[in-house]
């Protein structure tokens, strides 16, 4: 039996697949990814832990629906991460700096006609990106120093460009 994964992933260029060390460490992998962000096409990238490592094709487990996605531009992105909460339900947070937010928000491009709003402190390079990206590849979590800021799904969350 060959075994993949344990992570997939969906690339700035939109491919969908395993991932491995094969090629480079996981850590410059995620770097490497992550700086293909140019907020002009290439606008998102996203990983979780496969469902069936035995499968050739990483499908996302919807029973257990935990990822990590970044979307933006190398220079300014925002990183969000979907969790399993203290009630059993998966809830999608921001990532943020522990630093209280200024009161300023930022639009981060997600697609040609889509962006998210931020705050200022929810907003990183490709290099600060990496290192939540890999925390959460070797935990299935975002460590501190980082918070988590709950968004609320029942509202919109994007707004037209």
């Amino acid at each position: 039996m060959t075994k993949y994964g344990p992570f997939a992933q969906t690339s700035p260029s939109g491919l969908t697949g395993w991932f491995d060390d094969y090629r480079r460490p996981i850590p410059e992998h995620l770097r490497l990814m992550l700086g293909h962000l140019d907020g002009g096409g290439n606008y998102t990238y996203i990983i979780w832990r496969g469902a069936d490592p035995e499968s050739i094709v990483g499908f996302r487990d919807e029973a257990n629906d935990s990822f990590m996605q970044a979307a933006g531009s190398a220079d300014a992105m925002t990183v969000e991460v979907r969790l399993p909460g203290p009630d059993g339900e998966s809830h999608l947070y921001t990532v943020g700096r522990p630093e209280p937010a200024d009161g300023t928000t930022t639009l981060i491009p997600m697609s040609d006609d889509r962006a998210i709003r931020v705050f200022s402190n929810e907003i990183f390079t490709a290099d600060e990106a990496a290192v939540i990206f890999y925390t959460y590849y070797l935990t299935d979590t975002v460590s501190q120093p980082y918070v988590l800021r709950e968004l609320d799904l029942g509202q919109e969350l994007t707004e037209l460009r």
